[in-house]
């Protein structure tokens, strides 16, 4: 296998790199905010409680996926095509 030109060691220098937050934010930068309005926090609730009704109605059960069987035909056909 040939070598890259760029594999010879540099003698004599040395490096390296670390990065720790301050243990106040334990680990984790939380960015504060506001904290939500009962509106807000309504709202919330239900967006996550549609998303969630249509995961488990709609996308749970799908048995198939229409536009990804679409796909891999064409790409099944352009390969037949190519043959």
């Amino acid at each position: 296998m040939a070598k890259s030109p760029n594999t010879t060691p540099i003698n004599g220098i040395s490096y390296s790199f670390s990065y720790s937050l301050p243990s106040a934010w334990g680990g984790l930068y939380q960015p504060k905010h506001p904290p939500l309005t009962e509106e807000q926090r309504i709202e919330t609730e239900n967006e996550l409680a549609w998303l969630d009704y249509v995961e488990s109605e709609f996308i749970q059960d799908m048995l198939t996926y229409p536009e990804a069987e679409a796909i891999i035909k064409k790409v099944m056909k352009q390969g037949e095509d190519d043959a």
